[in-house]
C-alpha cells in the first residue's frame, strides 16, 4: 500500500541554506533506494514536506525525521493512501513554499 504523508516543522536557527541543500541531496539518494518520492518546501525557517511511497518505508523515515534535531515542532498534517506517487521520479526535490501549495491542490 502506498501512502502520502505531509508534515510541517521549523528549522533551528543554525541550519543554513547549504545544510538544506545537503539534506535534500542525501534524502534524494536515500529515498530512491527505498521507493520514496517527495518534495521539501522551505521558506525562511519553516518547512513543509510531502513524502510518498510504501507505508512501512514512509513511516520509518518519518520516525527518523521526528528525531532529527535540526528542526523542531514537527506536526503531521495528513496521511492518506494513494494509487500512485504524484512526484514520480523525484527522490526528493527542494522547492519554494508556494510550489507545494500549488502541487497539493493539483493532486
Amino acid at each position: 500500500m502506498l501512502i502520502r504523508l505531509a508534515y510541517t516543522s521549523t528549522f533551528r536557527p543554525h541550519v543554513t541554506d547549504a545544510d538544506v541543500d545537503e539534506i535534500t541531496s542525501k534524502a534524494a539518494a536515500f529515498n530512491k533506494q527505498h521507493s520514496i518520492t517527495g518534495i521539501l518546501a522551505v521558506e525562511g525557517e519553516r518547512v513543509c514536506q510531502i513524502l510518498e511511497g510504501p507505508r512501512e518505508a514512509v513511516e520509518k523515515l518519518f520516525e527518523s525525521i521526528q528525531r532529527d534535531e535540526r528542526h523542531y515542532g514537527v506536526v503531521e498534517l495528513d496521511v492518506s493512501t494513494i494509487d500512485k506517487p504524484g512526484f514520480e521520479d523525484w527522490g526528493m526535490v527542494r522547492r519554494p513554499m508556494v510550489d507545494i501549495v500549488t502541487l497539493a491542490f493539483s493532486m
